[in-house]
């Protein structure tokens, strides 16, 4: 027997209020939404895909339509209105309403308050003619069938006003094929997925790839780090991957301690068996996802280029993820502002990506001061060294952007001096993780530092100290003491040091800008060789060298050879008139003395103070 009990008046009077509330709260949140919905299944043989996107509620007579100029990370004006055709706008009668194009990125809709729909057609960036090129992980790969690799900034834009409101993204697939993202999953069947952004900077900031998949995955803290591999030839595999880097994620986890500002981070990894229009490969950090596009090789040759990028990119969950200024947090697509604090979003994560691997067992101490003197040299002898690192920021878009490499150069040396200094002010005590993980609790993914007041602040919760440090060497264009703040740690630095080293070709060289290296004299060793003078040097110990690989070349060189060790020189060589043949030169290499640049080299006597600094810095 059923009993039914009746509810009493004033329950069912608030149980109407709530109701009443809800259904107030959900109307309000769908005019308010940007609805996205795109169909892989309709993508065109043109590397094309037709977009519709249905507006908020609109209460203006005309309304602009926005794609981005630039977005953050990549420091290159991009324009990603060029790769947008077919712009049209539609009432809820099917009538077109009038557009104008204002610019490449901007389109204006008049009769806004009729508007239902837009569409267009958006091609990708993998396959367009369209100058300048778009660096492959910053752009949309459109093929039919095999992949997506979508970054939503050259599908989507934003609608003026209503950049900070929510979207939905609604993705009609291939049955067989998985989307792998970050961005919040709302459903998803056979057919269809549908994700939600609170905004347009989580909307753009999310790429998404689509294909057969071939995934793995693994937990660092709390945060679920997602790997999606597509290669073309099935040669490399996201299984034998996540295996080889277990180590390096587990390291990371404990560097960074405790809770990571996200539950999920993905890393979208494109492999290509044809050449990349941009002729680069690379990756481009996302607050809590990477985009990785490579050449395709095999699961054993592209292990160390995936490691170099995991063990710099994850720390990107730090900065800007967590930590970051109003200039990217609010970021402006069409007239960005850049923030001044490379230092701190690039610098600081490519100092991290050397500094937890020494700390953690997973190179040694020698080879971290191979990385740490590369840095110094390319940033002292080939880069602007005195150029302040704020105004370097500032102007990274136009004025500083040949200089822009040197933020993961000087950028990772600041760092590193910051480090000391802390750790030798704190008597070992405090340092850089630790003041970043404070700067993250204090200001975190939703509260970003005013772009002024950074500087004051870190002095502030650190060491006055601190604060001359920021206005000598990253304010000011002074040049950083290394011997001073590697001493805290019983480690000597020498501008120049004579060392000995094995000699790789033994000869007076002409390297020339066509790249071609060329015997002018043959000294001792070149005549062991049987150098001739007027030979091209083509490759050492079968590595291939040219005028421009030189010096990465010669340092490999010496750091992998031994006294004694027979060294092999293919050279192209002819007289006048004849024709050019390859010969093959052998000889055993011995050592000789040479004064070489920024010699790294721990101290013969440390102090106790300086080796308990080297210990909390370096864990060893």
């Amino acid at each position: 027997m059923t009993r039914k009990f009746k509810k009493p008046a004033f329950l069912m009077y608030f149980t109407l209020i709530i109701t009443l509330c809800f259904n107030i709260n959900f109307l309000v949140s769908q005019e308010s939404i940007t609805k996205v919905f795109i169909d892989l299944n309709k993508a065109s043989a043109e590397h094309k895909l037709n977009i519709e996107v249905f507006p908020p509620q609109l209460n203006t007579p005309s309304i602009k339509y926005f794609f981005p100029k630039i977005v953050p990370g990549t420091y290159t004006i991009n324009n990603f209105g060029r790769f947008i055709s077919d712009f049209k706008a539609y009432d809820s009668g099917g009538n077109e309403l009038a557009v104008n194009r204002i610019d490449t990125n901007i389109w204006e809709i008049q009769n806004a308050d009729k508007l239902v729909k837009i569409t267009y057609t958006a091609e990708d960036t993998y396959n367009s003619e369209s100058i300048p090129t778009v660096f492959e992980p910053t752009g949309t790969c459109i093929d039919s069938a095999k992949i997506f690799m979508l970054n939503n900034f050259t599908l989507t834009g934003y609608f003026d006003g209503y950049k900070d409101f929510p979207y939905t993204l609604t993705i009609t697939k291939p049955i067989e094929f998985y989307g792998s993202t970050s961005l919040n999953l709302l459903s998803s069947d056979n057919y269809t997925d549908i994700y939600s952004a609170k905004n347009y900077f989580e909307l753009h900031d999310n790429p998404l790839m689509y294909s057969i998949p071939d995934t793995a995955s693994l937990m660092v803290n709390n945060t679920k780090v997602l790997l999606s591999i597509y290669s073309p030839n099935k040669k490399v595999t996201s299984s034998y991957l996540v295996k080889h880097t277990q180590d390096l994620f587990e390291a990371q986890g404990k560097y960074l301690g405790g809770n990571l500002p996200a539950d999920k981070y993905s890393i979208l990894v494109y492999l290509s068996d044809k050449p990349f229009r941009s002729r680069s490969a690379g990756a481009l950090e996302h607050f809590s996802s990477t985009t990785f596009c490579y050449p395709e090789t095999s699961n054993e040759e592209f292990l160390q280029p995936f490691r170099d990028v995991v063990a710099h990119e994850f720390f990107h969950i730090v900065t800007p993820l967590g930590i970051h200024s109003e200039e990217i947090g609010n970021f402006d697509f069409i007239n960005p502002v850049m923030s001044k604090h490379l230092w701190l979003y690039e610098g600081s994560t490519e100092y991290y990506s050397v500094h937890a691997q020494v700390k953690y067992g997973l190179i040694s101490m020698g080879k971290f001061f191979d990385k740490i003197r590369s840095k110094v040299i390319v940033s002292t002898l080939y880069l602007n060294d005195t150029l302040p690192f704020t105004e370097l920021s500032k102007g990274a878009l136009d004025k500083y952007k040949f200089q822009y490499y040197n933020v993961y150069q000087k950028g990772a040396l600041i760092n590193m001096c910051l480090d000391l200094y802390l750790l030798e002010l704190s008597g070992g005590k405090y340092g850089l993780q630790n003041l970043k993980k404070e700067l993250g609790e204090k200001f975190g993914p939703e509260k970003p530092f005013n772009d002024e007041e950074l500087f004051d602040i870190i002095a502030a919760m650190t060491y006055p100290e601190i604060r001359e440090f920021f206005r000598m060497y990253v304010e000011g264009g002074n040049k950083i003491p290394y011997k001073q703040f590697l001493g805290y740690a019983g480690i000597d630095f020498y501008d120049k040091k004579k060392v000995m080293v094995p000699v790789m070709i033994g000869a007076t060289l002409e390297l020339n800008e066509s790249g071609e290296i060329k015997v002018l004299e043959v000294n001792e060793f070149g005549k062991k060789l049987n150098l001739k003078k007027g030979d091209l040097i083509l490759s050492v110990n079968g590595f291939d060298i040219n005028a421009h690989n030189f010096n990465y070349a010669a340092e490999y060189f010496e750091k992998n050879t031994k006294d004694g060790d027979e060294v092999t020189v293919t050279v192209s060589r002819g007289s006048k008139g004849s024709v050019s043949v390859n010969k093959v030169l052998k000889a055993k290499t011995y050592l000789v003395e040479k004064e070489k640049n920024s010699i790294i080299l721990p101290a013969e006597n440390p102090t106790e103070k300086q080796l308990m600094i080297r210990k909390a810095w370096l864990n060893q």
